[in-house]
């Protein structure tokens, strides 16, 4: 009797180890690869009509970044840059601490927590500790709380605060600096529900101060809008909704899930908000909207009559993918903005040329990596024309969804220059290929030496790039 349990026992940790060994890579191959997802969407449409990457690797250059890990923890997905103890250096401050210039020293702004999204079964225990060579497990499934982090001085006395848009479902907080005391900051809530993988920091309001630009809601999640949340020189902070009478409008929890960006998309001198497809398109009686799929976009027209006020009108862009923040600017040089975005939890980088009556032509800029679900557009050579700093976001579904999420972490940047036949090309610079990006990108000349740098809070940590240039 003893013998034959022996022998159930030993066939029953056999077929386990067995299971162990190869389920995980059955159940979850088809996340793991790079296959090709960039041409077409969820309801058959084509988004890229061409299958031609429209970057070229650069020659040598005199630009060269220097590589400063300041913490190898993962708490955020993202870092700003500002004086926080105002002795006249910039400091790097994420969701949960901040780092003291120059020797970077750890100060905390709250308590680092993570958001367990879900349960680890087996193999995804299995998946994401032998994928990432034994660097991460099972207890790495979880978000850190803090995702994007901005600043202001909010209460206008003398200290920058930080202004925190929490990961999704979280909410939206301003943090009191303490002026110089150690301990945790106060916190005061703006909002009590986000919903945006890439909220902004932009003027579109024209106050000549940026707004924080991000789906939320005030109290409901099914209550959510799309919201500039202002903060006046007078101190304290405005709510402003951008919201359209016509068709087309996002209502609920997935308004709007990824893709935002700001810029003038009409040529009338007013910032436009523009973003990628979200998981449910409503009008305002809550009906699906014309030609409702899960692949539209779309963009809200500023627009401001003869007694000052403000309306937006409501533009669909469809086909449209899941995208991570939206840079406007002309591309091609035919004095229409264009949008620049990459596909956060997908394959490709890409940009969308504007044609005459509303419509699109999507082009594919870089689809040798996944996932760059971070991009960001700054003048990086002086030149006076933005350039494009972007990057894989390593594990952007925690290792079990996306394609290829354990792949090589590049950071690039794209200078927008002409072929010889006068379309554009991007020429795209390696950066680093250690750490990737998070979900927010920061290029700031953090040392003040005229140069801009690069700020990142990844996976792997927080890290700043400094830029060098040589003769």
């Amino acid at each position: 009797m003893i013998k034959k349990l022996i022998k159930i026992l030993f066939s029953l940790i056999v077929l386990f180890l067995l299971l162990w060994e190869f389920a995980p890579s059955i159940i979850l191959a088809p996340y793991g690869d790079m296959t090709e997802i960039t041409t077409t969407s969820t309801n058959g449409l084509y988004i890229i009509n061409t299958r031609d990457n429209e970057y070229v690797d650069a020659g040598p250059s005199n630009i060269s970044f220097k590589h400063i890990e300041l913490d190898d923890q993962y708490h955020t997905e993202g870092a700003s840059v500002a004086d926080i103890n105002n002795d006249g250096l910039n400091d790097i401050i994420t969701g949960h601490y901040w780092y003291e210039a120059p020797l970077w020293n750890r100060h905390t702004i709250r308590a680092p927590k993570k958001d367990a999204v879900s349960i680890p079964k087996l193999s995804d225990h299995v998946k994401i500790y032998m994928d990432s060579g034994g660097k991460q497990n099972i207890w790495s499934k979880a978000y850190p709380l803090a995702f994007f982090s901005f600043h202001d001085d909010v209460n206008k006395d003398g200290w920058i605060d930080m202004i925190a848009v929490d990961i999704t479902s979280a909410g939206l907080y301003w943090f009191e600096n303490p002026k110089g005391a150690e301990g945790e900051w106060p916190q005061h809530m703006i909002m009590n529900y986000t919903r945006n993988e890439s909220p902004v920091f932009m003027d579109v309001l024209g106050t000549g101060k940026p707004q924080v630009i991000t789906g939320a809601a005030n109290s409901a999640p099914e209550t959510g809008k799309l919201y500039a949340i202002e903060f006046p020189t007078s101190g304290g902070y405005q709510i402003h909704t951008i919201d359209a009478d016509n068709e087309g409008r996002n209502t609920g929890a997935t308004l709007p899930n990824h893709g935002l960006g700001a810029g003038d998309i009409n040529g009338d001198g007013l910032s436009d908000v523009v973003f990628g497809s979200g998981e449910g398109f409503f009008d305002k009686e809550n009906n699906p909207a014309p030609r409702q799929s899960f692949d539209e976009g779309g963009w809200y027209e500023q627009q401001i009559d003869e007694n000052g006020k403000r309306s937006w009108k409501w533009h669909i862009i469809d086909p449209m993918v899941s995208l991570s923040q939206i840079q406007v600017i002309d591309v091609n040089g035919d004095n229409k903005n264009d949008l620049i975005s990459g596909m956060g939890h997908g394959r490709g980088f890409f940009w969308w040329e504007q044609l005459e009556n509303d419509q699109w032509e999507g082009h594919i800029i870089d689809d040798t990596y996944t996932q760059p679900h971070a991009v960001e557009m700054a003048d990086i050579d002086g030149d006076g024309i933005g350039d494009i700093v972007t990057g894989k976001t390593p594990l952007a579904h925690l290792g079990l969804k996306d394609p290829d999420e354990f792949g090589t972490p590049y950071l690039y940047w794209y200078k927008i220059i002409k072929s010889a036949d006068g379309t554009p090309q991007f020429e795209r610079h390696l950066i680093d290929d250690s750490v990737g990006v998070g979900r927010q990108i920061t290029v700031e000349d953090i040392d003040k030496d005229g140069l801009l740098d690069i700020a990142v809070g990844t996976r792997y940590g927080v890290h700043i790039y400094m830029q060098e240039r040589s003769d």
